[in-house]
């Protein structure tokens, strides 16, 4: 039998960095984001359900937003770089908008993605097991309107993938990536902070 060559075409990353001393710089994100959530107790209304979706951070000033940047800006260089190719100069890739959303029991998020910006993040700053996880969904929408039964899941078979977090993980992905999040099955309150990229010309 011949061998098989596979040529992956379009492939859709989903990358994935931990932050090893995560504890001290997740304190602080708490406490701004509960600060946040004390002036602003309704919150935003966007994709999420029965969650609290806070107003954009300050990402001007110093503060644990700023701490937060440094701790992943080398990471965010080297997808734009060496991963995606992309030209990067320092003072046109910006992140543009940055936010928390606090998910407590049965809260969760619907499906969405975020456009108008190249890619797209969530840091997990509280975890707990069973608190939902994020899935996401095959970027060609022709794929998913019509296909033969799926007997074996692989990375060209499967519509749906749901990734576990840790507490420290963030994910960056392409904004135009569709993702939702499961309900929150934990009596404890989950926390994310998301933000956009955007890269100008």
């Amino acid at each position: 039998m011949s061998q098989i060559e596979i040529f992956d075409l379009f492939p859709t990353p989903v990358f994935k960095y931990h932050i090893e001393d995560h504890k001290e710089i997740n304190s602080k994100l708490t406490k701004y984001i509960y600060e946040l959530k004390d002036k602003n107790p309704i919150g935003n209304n966007h994709s999420n359900v029965g969650g609290w979706h806070s107003p954009n951070f300050d990402i001007i000033n110093p503060g644990a937003p700023q701490e937060f940047i440094y701790k992943f800006k080398d990471f965010l260089k080297s997808i734009v770089t060496d991963e995606l190719g992309w030209k990067y100069v320092k003072d046109k890739a910006r992140i543009v908008a940055m936010w928390a959303i606090i998910n407590k029991k049965n809260s969760y998020n619907i499906k969405h993605n975020h456009p108008n910006c190249f890619l797209s993040a969530a840091y997990y700053v509280k975890s707990p097991k069973n608190s939902g996880n994020i899935e996401f969904y095959e970027p060609n929408e022709v794929k998913t309107m019509r296909y033969p039964d799926v007997e074996k899941y692989t990375k060209y078979s499967g519509g749906i993938v749901n990734i576990e977090p840790k507490e420290g993980d963030l994910l960056i992905f392409p904004s135009y990536l569709y993702h939702s999040v499961q309900p929150n099955k934990s009596d404890d309150e989950r926390i994310v902070i998301s933000f956009n990229v955007e890269i100008y010309r």
